[in-house]
């Protein structure tokens, strides 16, 4: 059985880990490998619903996208989880129990991400609703060694996703596509049977 693997999307809300996630998502169901899309706010709202925002409610959250991606890449499916994951500890816990984890920061000003904001959190932060956001009140750290890092501001989700197949090939965890045939155009095709005809083979 192949073995499988989990590419780990932390950044700041709004970052573009979701969309670039689905993105990758696209490409490896388009080569035929079983994949999981593990989204952190659609497993906290199905698995957990009454969990919070907290530091401590965070790490429970990552805990356990981390656990069921360990059990998925071990039984051969590539995994995808997007999720803030704001604190080193929750990641280098995810590393440690993985054996194929890849480590992928969608880098994004705030004030990009504010202008994004699909969900609406920084406004809702602004108005004083909710205190509770990575990098506005609660810290987010930073990782100082990701295998990719999606400068999502300057790139195309199509880049970005571009970048994380050429690592997971790069790594060895996703086997290169084989190379295109090259293909005519009627017109091209045409001009070479002609060719071929004046030369006697045809």
């Amino acid at each position: 059985m192949e073995q499988g693997f989990v590419v780990w999307f932390t950044g700041v809300a709004a970052s573009g880990k979701s969309t670039v996630a689905r993105e990758v998502e696209n490409r490896l169901r388009a080569r035929g490998l079983k994949v999981e899309n593990l989204d952190a706010d659609e497993v906290r709202k199905n698995l957990s619903p009454d969990l919070g925002y907290s530091l401590e409610a965070r790490d429970i959250n990552t805990k356990r996208l981390a656990y069921m991606g360990q059990l998925l890449s071990r039984n051969g499916v590539a995994v995808l989880i997007a999720a803030v994951s704001s604190l080193r500890s929750y990641r280098d816990r995810a590393r440690s129990w993985i054996s194929n984890f890849v480590e992928v920061w969608t880098k994004c000003p705030q004030e990009v991400c504010r202008q994004r904001d699909p969900k609406g959190l920084y406004l809702r932060a602004d108005r004083g609703e909710i205190n509770d956001i990575a990098g506005v009140h609660q810290p987010y750290e930073e990782p100082l060694a990701a295998e990719v890092v999606l400068e999502t501001d300057r790139q195309s989700p199509q880049q970005c996703a571009d970048q994380v197949i050429a690592k997971l090939e790069e790594l060895g965890c996703l086997a290169p596509e084989p190379e295109q045939q090259q293909v005519y155009s009627p017109e091209e095709e045409e001009k070479i049977k002609a060719r071929l005809r004046a030369l006697g083979y045809l």
